[in-house]
C-alpha cells in the first residue's frame, strides 16, 4: 500500500492526560507511529507504555512495601532469563491493587490483541482499535498516580503494630508520618485500613505492655481521619464501629471535629461507652470534658456527663484529672462537708490543677471557692491551712477573686452577717499585703461595705472585735476597716445590757 493511502490516527489528545513524565517516551513513539500510519507499531508501543508504567509503579511502591519489592525481584529474574513478563506484570498489578477488576479485564484484552498484532503476517489493527487501546491504557494506567494498596497496607499495619522503633513515640512525629503516607494510599483501601487497624488496637487497649502501639494507633487513626474525612464510613457504619471498637474509638473520636461528623447515634453510643468505662477508669471522662469545652456535646449528652461527674467519689475525682471548672460543684460539696478526708483531697486537687484553672471559673465561682477554702482552713483541714500559708507568702499567685472570697469570709458571710473566722487572719492579711495597692484597696473597701450593712451574729462580742482590730493595726492600709469595726463594736450592747 502506498504512503498516500495509508490510514493514520492522532493519539496526541490522549498523551495530554499522562501524569508522569517517565511514562511519556514510549507513548510518544506510539503517537508518532499513529501519525505515520504505522498502526501495528502504534498498538505495540501503546502496550509497551502500559507494561513499563506498571513495572515503574512496582519499583516506586517497593520503597515502602516489601510485597512490591518481591514482585520487582520476580520481574527482574524473568527478564534475566529472557522470559515474557508482560502477562505476569498485568496479573500482579491486578493482585496488588494497581488495577481494578474491570481495568484488568480490559487491559488483558489489549495485551491479547498486542500479541496478535505483533506478528507481521497477522491482521493489523484498525484506527478505532488503536484509538481504543490508547484510551483505555491512559484511563486505567497512565493517567493514574502511583497509589499503594492492600499489599502495602498489610505491611504498614504490621510495622505500626509490631515494630516499637518504627516511629518516634511523639504525637507530632506520628501525625507527620500519617500526613506523608495518606496521599500515597489508594482511596479504596482507606476504610479497609482503618477497620483492620481498629480490630487489632481493640485487643491492645488494656495491655499496658503494648501501650506504645495503642497510643501510636490512636494518633495515626485520628490524623488519618482528619486527612481523609469521616465520610469514609456512613453514619450507620460509624454506629456499628463505635460499638465494635469502643475503647479505641472513644479515644480516636474524642476531638470535636471528628465527633460532630460521625452521626447522632454513634455519638450517643460513644458517650455511653465513655461513661461505662469511667466506672473503672475515671480518667476517660476527660474525653467528654474536652468535647464539652469545645461545644460538641448535645444538651442530653452534656447532662449525662454532668450527672456522672456529680456522682464521682473522692478517689475517682482524684484520678479523673478533670479541670477545676468541670468538677467545681464536687469540690464545693467536699469543702462544705466538714470532714477532713473529703476536704483535704479537694484542696489538693485545686492546688494540683493550679491558679490557671481557678481563673477559668466565673467571678462568682471564684469568690465561692475562696470562701470555702477559708472555711475548711478554719475547721483545721490540713491542706487548706497549707494553702493559706503559701498564699500568705504571695497573695498574687492566685486569682484576685479567690483571694477576695478568702478575705470576705474572714469577716462576714454571704448574708453580710459579721462573725470572725480569725484563726488564719494573719495569713490572710499577709496575702493581701502582697497584692498591688489598687487590688488591696478594692478588697478592703468591699469588706468595709459588707461590715457596714451587716449585723454581728448573736455570739460575737466586743472582745472578738478587739482581737481582730488588734491584728489589723499591723497594717496601715487596714485603717478604713478598723474604723468601721470600731464603730460596729461601739454599737454593741454593753455586758450588763446583754444580760
Amino acid at each position: 500500500m502506498c504512503a498516500a493511502n495509508r490510514q493514520t490516527v492522532d493519539l496526541s489528545k490522549y498523551a495530554r492526560n499522562i501524569l508522569a513524565d517517565e511514562d511519556r517516551p514510549l507513548f510518544d513513539e506510539a503517537v508518532k507511529a499513529g501519525k505515520a500510519g504505522a498502526l501495528r507499531a502504534a498498538y505495540v508501543m501503546i502496550w509497551l507504555a502500559c507494561a513499563e508504567s506498571l513495572k515503574r509503579r512496582f519499583r516506586e511502591a517497593q520503597k515502602r512495601d516489601s510485597a512490591a519489592g518481591r514482585i520487582v525481584s520476580d520481574i527482574e529474574k524473568k527478564e534475566r532469563e529472557h522470559k515474557s513478563v508482560d502477562k505476569f506484570v498485568l496479573d500482579k498489578a491486578h493482585e496488588y491493587g494497581f488495577l481494578s477488576d474491570s481495568g484488568h479485564t480490559i487491559l488483558n484484552h489489549v495485551y491479547e490483541m498486542r500479541c496478535l498484532y505483533g506478528h507481521p503476517y497477522e491482521e493489523a489493527p484498525s484506527q478505532e482499535q488503536v484509538s481504543h487501546a490508547a484510551a483505555v491504557v491512559v484511563e486505567h494506567v497512565l493517567s493514574k498516580a502511583v497509589k499503594l494498596r492492600h499489599g502495602f497496607g498489610k505491611q504498614l499495619l504490621k510495622s505500626l503494630l509490631e515494630n516499637r522503633s518504627y516511629l518516634d513515640d511523639q504525637q507530632t512525629a506520628v501525625t507527620a508520618f500519617t500526613k506523608d503516607i495518606i496521599p500515597r494510599l489508594d482511596e479504596s483501601i482507606h476504610g479497609w485500613l482503618l477497620d483492620n487497624y481498629w480490630e487489632e488496637l481493640e485487643k491492645l487497649a488494656d495491655d499496658s505492655s503494648m501501650a506504645i502501639f495503642f497510643r501510636r494507633g490512636i494518633w495515626f487513626c485520628r490524623a488519618m481521619l482528619m486527612e481523609v474525612g469521616v465520610g469514609v464510613f456512613s453514619h450507620d457504619e460509624w454506629h456499628d464501629k463505635v460499638n465494635r471498637f469502643p475503647k479505641t474509638l472513644m479515644r480516636v473520636c474524642s476531638i470535636a471535629d471528628l465527633f460532630r461528623e460521625i452521626g447522632k447515634r454513634a455519638q450517643d453510643s460513644l458517650v455511653g461507652s465513655i461513661l461505662a468505662e469511667s466506672g473503672t477508669r475515671s480518667s476517660v471522662l476527660t474525653y467528654l470534658e474536652r468535647l464539652d469545652n469545645d461545644g460538641a456535646l448535645s444538651k442530653r449528652q452534656k447532662q449525662r456527663f454532668t450527672e456522672r461527674v456529680s456522682r464521682l467519689s473522692s478517689s475517682e475525682l482524684r484520678s479523673a484529672s478533670l479541670s477545676t471548672k468541670t468538677c467545681f460543684q464536687n469540690l464545693i460539696n467536699a469543702l462544705q462537708s466538714y470532714t477532713w478526708p473529703k476536704q483535704n483531697p479537694a484542696i489538693e486537687l485545686i492546688v494540683s490543677n493550679g491558679p490557671g484553672q481557678a481563673a477559668a471559673l466565673n467571678e462568682e465561682q471564684q469568690v465561692e471557692l475562696g470562701r470555702n477554702i477559708l472555711q475548711a482552713a478554719d475547721g483545721r483541714a490540713f491542706s487548706a491551712c497549707a494553702f493559706l500559708e503559701k498564699l500568705s507568702q504571695d497573695g498574687a499567685s492566685w486569682p484576685l477573686d479567690v483571694v477576695r472570697g478568702i478575705a470576705l469570709e474572714t469577716f462576714t458571710n454571704e448574708k453580710n452577717e459579721i462573725r470572725f473566722k480569725d484563726r488564719h487572719l494573719n495569713r490572710v492579711l499577709s496575702a493581701l499585703a502582697h497584692l498591688n495597692k489598687k487590688q488591696r484597696e478594692q478588697i478592703v473597701a468591699e469588706i468595709v461595705a459588707s461590715v457596714d450593712v451587716g449585723s454581728p451574729k448573736s455570739w460575737v462580742g466586743r472582745k472578738d472585735f478587739d482581737s481582730v482590730i488588734e491584728s489589723l493595726r499591723a497594717y496601715k492600709w487596714t485603717a478604713p476597716l478598723i474604723s468601721r469595726l470600731e464603730a460596729k463594736a461601739a454599737s454593741l450592747p454593753g455586758e450588763d445590757e446583754e444580760w
